[in-house]
């Protein structure tokens, strides 16, 4: 049977997520609902081969201006990349001529796929269907992960029938040692010292104390150099994925805010996507307790992952700093390509040069 190029259902894209090994949030049935609710222009495309989806993925509107608009398949479009690119490139051409038809004039992509996992004709591929590489761009090139499978002497746990409570993870202590040893000595101690020298509690924030976050994540804003995302994100991305999107908070014991992160819960893994701190209290280990907790819940919940999702991977760099203190892998995706769809499409992606790291 020849491959048939169409838009697809809810259900239909729901059901080929089931299989789908490069599966993620920002591709996902919740994303595009959201979509839709804060009406942002998207479609959910795919490619059908023998009756079964193939190829497929959430291509949105992220710039519009005077009626001209740029698509984007923010991590995704998702595929069989090892076995069946023909799919994937099949439905490439496709999306380029439907989305010219709504007044696209580039269209962005960003794979779900790591680099040593990559064909390693990928790149030239891409090149001789007109797309040009940005390196780090629409979407992070590099994250930070704790794969549980290569911690040595840890146990393999399967999923439990009922997770766990998130602030009381469910886990023996003998995994537990082995994962808190793991961790940096300089780590180790924060965590020791956030519960018992200065008494940091944990709670998830409920939507309506968003502001709270948000205070906190200016904060790191000022220090770390970057905008947050406005209050109304997490509030949406909360309801979004109905439960399974979540800020955790520690505080003293007279509720001072102290540090948070907001995290997702989605497919093997769980995404830590953005945190706050408080500078008066960055000494309490608010931040490391607040890790130390949710990487247990992943484990004792059969996750494969623990993703702290984007990272510069340069010594020098706080954050990554931060990170590495848990012990964990840089993994670097191939990063986001851009193709014209018309000619004024072709004149604006001139102008934008390839790079491998960019403020993002």
């Amino acid at each position: 049977m020849k491959k048939q190029f169409r838009e697809i259902t809810e259900a239909e894209f729901k059901d080929f997520l089931k299989k789908c090994p490069h599966k993620n949030y920002m591709q996902s049935v919740e994303m595009f609902r959201r979509y839709k609710e804060i009406g942002r222009e998207a479609y959910l495309l795919g490619v059908v081969e023998n009756s079964k989806i193939t190829t497929a993925g959430i291509a949105s509107v992220i710039y519009e201006r005077f009626g001209y608009k740029i698509f984007t398949f923010s991590r995704g479009p998702l595929a069989d990349y090892e076995n069946n690119l023909n799919s994937f490139y099949f439905l490439l051409e496709k999306s380029k001529t439907f989305l010219k038809e709504k007044r696209g004039i580039i269209l962005q992509i960003s794979p779900n796929l790591l680099v040593p996992n990559a064909p390693n004709s990928f790149k030239s591929d891409l090149k001789k269907l007109h797309f040009k590489y940005l390196g780090e761009y629409e979407q992070v090139k590099w994250i930070y992960t704790i794969d549980f499978s290569k911690i040595e002497n840890l146990p393999k746990i399967k999923p439990p029938k009922k997770e766990t409570e998130l602030l009381k993870p469910n886990l023996d202590q003998n995994s537990e040692q082995i994962l808190f040893r793991t961790f940096r000595k300089g780590h180790r101690y924060l965590i020791r010292y956030a519960t018992d020298r200065y008494n940091l509690s944990l709670r998830e924030l409920k939507p309506d104390e968003y502001n709270i976050m948000f205070k906190l994540l200016e904060e790191a804003g000022k220090v770390h150099n970057f905008i947050p995302r406005d209050q109304k994100f997490f509030e949406q991305m909360h309801k979004t994925f109905n439960g399974k999107a979540t800020a955790v908070i520690a505080e003293l014991p007279d509720k001072t805010p102290v540090a948070v992160g907001f995290f997702i819960i989605y497919g093997d893994e769980i995404i830590y996507l953005s945190s706050g701190l408080s500078r008066e209290h960055k000494q309490l280990g608010g931040p490391h307790l607040i890790q130390w907790n949710m990487i247990r819940y992943a484990y004792a919940n059969g996750y494969k992952k623990y993703n702290f999702w984007g990272t510069n991977p340069d010594p020098k760099d706080g954050v990554f700093n931060f990170k590495q203190g848990f012990h964990g892998d840089v993994e670097e995706f191939v990063g986001t390509f851009a193709t014209p769809l018309n000619l004024i499409g072709k004149l604006y992606l001139k102008k934008l040069k390839a790079a491998e790291h960019r403020n993002i």
